[in-house]
């Protein structure tokens, strides 16, 4: 079997700030982000969380956030687990985004899946199969080996709808700043441990 640990980056200087990044907005991770993956690197001690490989998004937050955690460790950048991008929204305020598109999210501000129609972004099965390539590979690669993903939000919620089948993405919030979700992959099947913690 394949164990995954899914880490969701730190808190970015975009993320403090309210703005909304995605594939093509990049900052780095601020004070309390670096703190963040601190926590986190201690929780996977604690755990015995011994990693064979460590993958992560070529994105500066993620990458910094697969630095602290694994510091002795190569790290393989991997464009296939970057973030959704949000297109034309990408680097805007997020009050902005909901208060001129407010169709294309529900009541608890959860974006909605057609927002590609206004944004000229990416959609959900394009990016789920990207993600599905990804994971075809790394299951390949390390059989019965635990590995380290670093990862963005959405990306993240997509993944959990790759792997679990939840067809409906506002039932599910997006991870905390370097929170982690564990999988176990074996013969096909795929089996949530635990999700944010």
């Amino acid at each position: 079997m394949t164990v995954i640990y899914l880490v969701r980056h730190g808190q970015s200087q975009a993320n403090a700030r309210g703005i909304w990044q995605g594939a093509q907005i990049d900052t780095p991770l601020t004070e309390l982000g670096r703190t963040q993956a601190q926590n986190t690197k201690k929780h996977l001690e604690e755990e015995g969380a011994v990693f064979s490989a460590v993958y992560s998004s070529p994105l500066l937050r993620a990458g910094e956030t697969a630095g602290i955690i694994a510091p002795n460790q190569n790290i393989t950048f991997d464009s296939r687990l970057k973030e959704f991008d949000y297109g034309m929204w990408d680097g805007m305020y997020w009050q902005d985004i909901l208060e001129g598109y407010s169709e294309f999210f529900d009541a608890s501000e959860n974006l909605l899946p057609n927002s590609w129609e206004v944004t000229g972004g990416e959609t959900y099965d394009e990016v789920k199969e990207r993600l599905q390539q990804f994971f075809d590979e790394l299951t390949d690669k390390h059989p019965d080996e635990s590995v380290l993903v670093v990862s963005h939000g959405f990306t993240i919620k997509l993944i959990l709808d790759l792997f679990l089948n939840i067809g409906n993405l506002v039932n599910l919030n997006e991870p905390t700043n370097a929170g982690i979700t564990k999988f176990i992959l074996k013969n096909g099947a795929r089996t949530l441990v635990y999700f944010n913690r």
